[in-house]
């Protein structure tokens, strides 16, 4: 475990006191982590997401997902170096707690927590609107609250369970971006419906909407990205993390710039992006209705389906796995923390499908516009989130021996990457705070860290000191024994 220079962490080194039994399982593998890693990164946020950013930006929305490639490979690396060296649940929350004391990590945790509950309201949504492409006049809420029953469930048996759905998930989703790839690729050999480069800028130019519109793509962008930091949440679970993390870090980060940049790319350049943008079905699946295989339409819109259910899972599998861990660290009641036969933290699963539960009655109150609306909710605590881990891996680092530190899987170059990473992240909340569209992801996030700030100096930050001062008479009366 790593040092902490916080004398207030009484609450980390308690968790070596646990009982054996009382522990989450390592039941994950390398094949699960992987794919479980990249399964939490791609759901309806790229397939449903990309339609309404190319609307937004046009052709220049590359840009955007360019971008947000490179920041994940900075942030997922970083990640791993402190991942590696300390693999336990609750992770990146974990990190703030020893680079800058327990209230952030608290706040990082929680903000953590609230990303995944606004992520899997708006894949749930998508979800009820893309059923509609069969069923035009089908209630959009019901699919979405049938998932996530469904989820909750499942979450709440063994993590194998979890582990070997998501897997399948995975798999479905990146064969079918694949598929899709191959296809864009020989639309435009071929050359269908006008097919070429030319559509990169003819129609309108590069940047039909300026600037502006690549700006307010940047939240739907940083959507699509976010979740691939659920990768260290599992290291608590995972059978030998020391190899596995490393090697799913190594290959997820690469693979996921490959599947986001290139089908976007393909998609650009087989058809026009007006001819893909503003429909409420997804850009992927009109791609083979307008190659003429409406079979395969078929076939990819129940994919895409299945991708955000994928997300979905993950999420709530993440956000449980949050609360138990800040519940072990004595920020949250005891009772999120205790586990099943199952060795599953029961309570916390519930709350977390509780919270999304909110979700499905914004679909219903609100069908049409409740994708963009709480897409854009969770950008802020994406942006969060990364900004901390890189801060993180800074400050551990450096208190470990900087460019010289003695570490199992070391960050390079360093410090040069996740300098790189946090001003990348500052031009992204500038692009996000500045937009109409997406100003709301702010405010709300805004409101979330007062709620948390709150119950950190109401709740929190007095139980703590409760705990810390019944240790600190428990050392006394032992030594008076002696």
């Amino acid at each position: 475990m790593l040092r902490t220079h916080n004398k207030g962490l009484s609450s980390i080194p308690k968790l070596k006191k646990k009982v054996p039994n009382q522990g989450l399982r390592r039941a994950l593998g390398p094949r699960q982590v992987q794919l479980l890693s990249m399964g939490g990164v791609i759901g309806v946020g790229l397939f449903y997401g990309a339609g309404v950013a190319l609307k937004l930006a046009g052709p220049a929305v590359i840009i955007d997902y360019v971008i947000g490639g490179i920041i994940v490979a900075i942030v997922m690396r970083s990640l791993g170096e402190m991942t590696v060296e300390e693999p336990l649940a609750g992770s990146f929350s974990r990190f703030a707690n020893q680079a800058f004391g327990e209230m952030f990590g608290f706040l990082t945790g929680g903000m953590w927590w609230f990303f995944w509950v606004a992520t899997v309201m708006s894949e749930l949504a998508a979800i009820g609107l893309l059923v509609q492409y069969w069923f035009p006049a089908f209630p959009p809420w019901i699919p979405g609250l049938v998932a996530l029953g469904l989820f909750v469930i499942s979450n709440l048996f063994s993590v194998e369970v979890f582990g070997e759905l998501e897997f399948w998930f995975a798999v479905l989703k990146i064969l079918a971006i694949v598929s899709f790839i191959v296809l864009g690729v020989l639309v435009t050999i071929i050359g269908i419906n006008g097919a070429g480069l030319t559509n990169l800028w003819g129609h309108g130019g590069f940047l039909p909407n300026g600037v502006g519109g690549v700006l307010q793509a940047v939240s739907l962008v940083v959507l699509g990205y976010s979740g691939v930091e659920t990768l260290a949440v599992t290291a608590g679970e995972t059978g030998n993390p020391r190899k596995a993390i490393p090697q799913a870090v190594s290959n997820v980060s690469w693979r996921i710039a490959i599947l986001y940049v290139g089908s976007i790319s393909v998609m650009l350049v087989a058809f026009s992006w007006t001819s893909l943008a503003g429909h409420h079905v997804s850009p992927y699946v009109l791609l083979f209705a307008k190659a003429g295989i409406p079979l395969a339409a078929t076939v990819i819109n129940i994919i895409i389906i299945s991708s955000g259910l994928s997300s979905s899972n993950t999420g709530l599998y993440g956000g449980s796995r949050m609360l138990f861990s800040m519940a072990k660290d004595g920020y949250l009641p005891v009772s999120l923390k205790r586990l099943s036969r199952f060795k599953v933290p029961k309570l916390s699963v519930i709350i977390t499908g509780l919270g999304m539960s909110v979700g499905i009655l914004i679909t219903y109150l609100a069908p049409n516009s409740v994708y963009v609306w709480i897409s854009s909710a969770s950008a802020f605590a994406a942006i969060w989130t990364w900004s901390i881990i890189l801060l993180s891996e800074i400050t551990i680092r450096k208190r470990k021996g900087g460019r010289s530190a003695s570490l199992h899987y070391p960050l390079w170059p360093w410090p040069i990457l996740p300098v790189l990473g946090l001003i990348l992240l500052a031009g992204m909340l500038l692009a996000i705070m500045t937009s109409p569209l997406t100003e709301v992801s702010v405010w709300s996030g805004v409101l979330w860290l007062v709620f948390l700030t709150g119950w950190w100096f109401l709740y929190s930050r007095k139980r703590i000191k409760r705990n810390q001062d019944h240790d600190e008479d428990e050392v006394t009366s032992k030594k008076k024994m002696l």
